[in-house]
């Protein structure tokens, strides 16, 4: 049967979390933002070896990256996550039924101050949701 060993590392402190995946399973792992601002988070793929007949399906905040055959270091994907705000890291295995990979991925994270640019537009975002809510509310 087919597996996959994944390895997320948090950048900054070095916290590591694994994951073993036979095909067709998923993980999650909530990632928290617990600075009084926006944060980026970025996902970079350290390495890959081992997905020959298999792949695995990366996604955060909506973005999605696939790994396989060919694949290699250097790809990420990014969101922002709100003060307080939480974003999910989901990791899928898949494999043919007769697959046999071995499957090894490292990933790591890193959370990172937006630019002043892209801060003003998450404020603005955020006030722009409040009046929402305010207006529902009162209905």
């Amino acid at each position: 049967m087919a597996t996959a060993l994944i390895e997320v590392v948090l950048a900054g402190t070095d916290e590591k979390v694994e994951f073993m995946l036979r095909s067709g399973e998923t993980a999650e792992l909530a990632i928290v933002n617990k600075d009084p601002h926006h944060v980026v988070c970025k996902v970079f793929v350290e390495s890959v070896d081992g997905l020959l007949s298999s792949i695995m399906a990366i996604e955060v905040g909506g973005q999605r990256l696939y790994l396989g055959k060919s694949s290699e270091a250097g790809k990420n994907i990014m969101t922002e996550i709100r003060p307080g705000g939480a974003g999910i890291l989901r990791m899928r295995y898949i494999a043919p039924p007769s697959g046999v990979d071995k499957a090894h991925v490292k990933i790591r994270i890193e959370l990172q101050a937006p630019s002043p640019s892209a801060l003003q537009r998450a404020e603005k975002q955020t006030t722009q949701e409040l009046l929402l809510a305010s207006v529902h509310e009162k209905s």
